[in-house]
């Protein structure tokens, strides 16, 4: 047995693959379930808001 991870140009190539499995020259399965990034892949990047010049009034906000 072999594994090969292989890229597919169009949906022909597709097909192609799935009449072989079904003809039970090969097995398939996606690399990445549900289509997630790999861990190495994943990025956060954070996000900075500017708060100078705002003033929070306590009293205010206690009336809503």
């Amino acid at each position: 047995m072999e594994t090969l991870t292989v890229t597919l140009q169009n949906e022909h190539a597709r097909r192609l693959l799935e009449d072989l499995q079904l003809m039970g020259v090969l097995t398939m399965q996606e690399a990445y379930p549900n289509r997630a990034l790999p861990p190495e892949q994943r990025t956060f990047n954070a996000v900075s808001v500017d708060t100078r010049g705002f003033k929070f009034n306590r009293e205010e906000a206690n009336e809503r």
